[in-house]
Parts: structure tokens; sequence; C-alpha cells
């Protein structure tokens, strides 16, 4: 497969609903601040030198000065501060053709935005504002993390996942532990990987689907997802499954084809951590927008497919006895690793004895220590893992083992910088660490404990 950059400073893409104070420019809704201008999202720079360009197109103004910072912020942190600063009259860029440009010496592990204020009113108008940037940033640093990780922590045998005197530790005493490379065509709990998006299995799923290939992880989480319930039974008429912040995902469609019930769920509307979900079209609030109409006809959907809104962190008690639930990288976001956790816990009590929970989230490749946790999007570790399939074992049920494969193709090894790529997304920047996507798999005892 070719990886080639397909990377975009977007102008807007920290604030894209604020108006620019330069008529023409900007967002239509949202706060007004009557010196924004632009502000770009954060991307990984190099370290060295690197310019920021830029261009008004037909710009026009009489007045006003423009001042331009570059704002640098560390892997770790989320607080920015000023790495560069300059003062520009509009008339001077009007008379360069709308064009500047800013260059300074970037600092390594940080990444940079740029945005614009007004220093004093103007008339100015343009018609759009483009950004250019030389100086992206390869990744080479987050790389390097989770190379070593994939020695120390996820290799087999590795000491993470044993006692400290070199035995077996409880996860391989109670055989939770797969060396097996991960497959779609004999799916257990594992990671995304570029291998089984090249298997046969993978490439059945995309037909049934009527998809082509798509090198991103979340085209890897339906898939994986699809192929767990199928392996364990679940795709049969009259089964009833439970879908977890489905959004417009495709899932409930395939699955009401494959005349299965289901009731999907989301986010309950005035949520305070909903704003970002609509903003992107991740949302769902009735069965309409959960229909995809090269799956299954409208009349199959509306019979198959019901919706009703659910808060993750406070599930109704009468959600009971469903053949199977479901989830695709949502139970991260519910605010911390222990909330994550009881989660699935919760879900799994949803299911009738002998019934299948298939989650997806974000596994940290960088740390088994370190990690984001308490913020609305935060980062699994083995050791997080492997806590839950020994409480869910411990509890009477069967978790599929857990499988560390991170695979050994080029993509495998290929981290995905902000402004993230709509291809070659199976690895990720966080902050400072490295995260893909990973499945887990459970299958409810007959007698909780």
């Amino acid at each position: 497969m070719i990886i080639e950059d397909q990377r975009e400073l977007r102008p807007f893409g920290l604030w894209p609903d604020v108006p620019s104070a330069i008529t023409g420019l900007g967002g239509t809704g949202g706060a007004t601040d009557a010196t924004y201008v632009f502000h770009s999202e954060y991307v990984t720079t190099r370290a060295g030198q690197v310019t920021f360009s830029g261009r008004f197109q037909d710009l026009r103004a009489t007045k006003g000065k423009l001042r331009i910072r570059v704002r640098a912020m560390p892997y770790g942190s989320e607080a920015s501060t000023t790495a560069k600063t300059t003062v520009l009259r509009l008339t001077d860029v009007a008379a360069q053709d709308g064009r500047w440009s800013v260059t300074l010496n970037a600092r390594p592990g940080y990444y940079h935005a740029i945005m614009g204020r007004l220093v004093e009113d103007t008339d100015a108008a343009a018609s759009s504002l483009s950004l250019d940037m030389d100086g992206w940033g390869d990744g080479s640093a987050h790389k390097a993390k989770m190379l070593d990780a994939k020695k120390t922590v996820f290799a087999r045998g590795s000491a993470v996942g044993r006692g400290w005197w070199g035995k077996p530790s409880p996860v391989d005493e109670a055989g939770l532990i797969s060396g097996e490379p991960a497959t779609i065509a004999d799916p257990a709990s594992q990671m995304c990987t570029a291998n089984q998006m090249e298997e046969p299995a993978y490439r059945a799923w995309l037909d049934r689907l009527g998809m082509g290939i798509h090198w991103h992880r979340k085209q890897w989480e339906n898939i994986y997802i699809l192929a767990v319930l199928e392996a364990q039974g679940m795709l049969r008429p009259g089964s009833r499954g439970l879908g977890f912040g489905c959004g417009a995902e495709c899932l409930p469609s395939y699955f009401a084809s494959r005349g299965c019930q289901i009731l999907a769920t989301d986010m309950p509307v005035g949520h305070q951590q909903l704003a970002g979900w609509l903003n992107t079209g991740q949302h769902s609030t009735a069965i309409e927008q959960l229909h995809w109409p090269s799956l299954c006809d409208a009349e199959t959907h509306a019979r198959n497919v019901s919706f009703r809104p659910v808060d993750m962190n406070a599930m109704p008690d009468d959600l009971r006895g469903f053949d199977f639930c479901w989830s695709a990288c949502a139970f991260e976001h519910l605010g911390s690793i222990e909330a994550g956790l009881r989660f699935i816990h919760q879900a799994v009590d949803r299911l009738r004895p002998g019934g299948v929970a298939v989650h997806t989230t974000e596994l940290n490749l960088s740390s088994d220590t370190a990690t984001v946790d308490n913020e609305s999007t935060v980062l699994f570790r083995r050791r997080d893992m492997e806590r839950l399939a020994l409480e869910l074992t411990a509890a009477g049920h069967h978790v599929l083992p857990l499988k560390y494969d991170a695979g050994d193709r080029p993509l495998d090894l290929h981290i995905d910088v902000p402004p993230f790529a709509q291809t070659n997304h199976l690895k990720i920047a966080l902050r400072q660490f490295v995260t893909t996507s990973f499945g887990i798999a459970v299958i409810r005892g007959p007698e909780v404990r």
C-alpha cells in the first residue's frame, strides 16, 4: 500500500463556527468576537525552521492591522504559549495580493497553531483565506515511543504480563492471553492491524456492506464488530441487539437486514458532552438518522430498528435480556477510565446468558503507566484491559482471548498526526501517546457471581 501525506491546514479549524472580523470569512454561527480573524487547529510540526504562509483571496482594506501569533502546545498539555508574533498592516497585505508568511524555529515535542486577531478597527473584506505550512512533522517522536512499548509492553512474554518473580501473571494463568496473530476470520479481543484489512474475510465483509477498502481504523471497528457477532451466531432473525453511542453508523441497518431486532441508543439531547458530536455529524436522535438505504429498505428498517436516548453513564435498569450489544469507540468518552470499565460490566449485565458484548475503544500503544484519564477522551492501557478481563472472568463470563498483535506492515508503523487524514489512519498521535482501536468481546456466563 502507498502511504502519502494528505494533510491540510484549515484556517478556521479550531473554531469553525465563529465569524471572522474580516468580512466574508469564518463561520456563520456561534459566539462573535470583534477582534477574531482566524485560528487553525493544532498540528504536528518538525523541530527547526517552520514557515506558515497564508493568502487572503480578493482582500480589500483601507485601514487596520492584523496581529498574527504562532501558538505552541506541548504534547502532554492542553495549555499553549505564543512562540512567534508579527503585526501586519492590512493595506500592505492587500498590496501583496493578500499574501503573508511567518517563520519560527519550532521546538521538538510541540504542536503548533497559527491565529490572527485585529489590532485596530478595519474595513477589510476577502472572499477566502488559505493557509499552508512548510514544516510538517512526521510523528517520529511518537513512533519511537510506540516501538519501545512494542518491545517492553506488548511483546509476548514481556515483564508487563508477568509477576516480578518471572512467573505467569493472573491473566496468563486464566488463559486470557493469546500469542496468535489477530484475524478477522477468527476474531478474539484484538487491535486494528493492516494484515486484517487485507484478509479475504475482511474483503468479504466489505462486499456485504457494499463498501470499498478504506485504510481507516473506524472501518475496521465496524468489520470487527460484525465478525465477532457472526462468529458467535448472533446475526440471525429475531436476535435482539442493543447498540450504544450509535451516531450515524451503518451497523443498525445491516443488523436489521439480517432480521435482528435492534434498539439503537445515543447520548440524550442536552448532555454536556454532546456539542462535539453534533458538530461532526456523529450523533443521532431518531431512527431515520440511522437508516442506510444501501443496506436495508425503509420498511424493514422501520420494522426492526427502534431508537432511545441513553446515557452510558446512567444506563436504565429496564434494558435487559438482549442477545448481543455493541459500541464503536464510545466508552472512552465517558469521562474516565473507571467510568469506561464500569460501563462494560453494566453492558454485559444487559445480556441474556450466552449473549455477546463486543466493544471497541482506544488502546495506548506508548505506555502501560502514563496515559490520558479524567478527560473527554481517555486512553486505556494494557493493564486496564487485563484488569477488566480478570473481573469479567471472576464474575462468571467468558472473555475472548486478548491478542496484542500490533501488526508489522508499513501502515502499522505509520503514525497519523494532527490534522488527521481520511486514510492511512490505523495508528494516531493523541497528545504524547500513540493509540489505535482495540476490540474486546465478552460472552455472558450462565450464572453470574
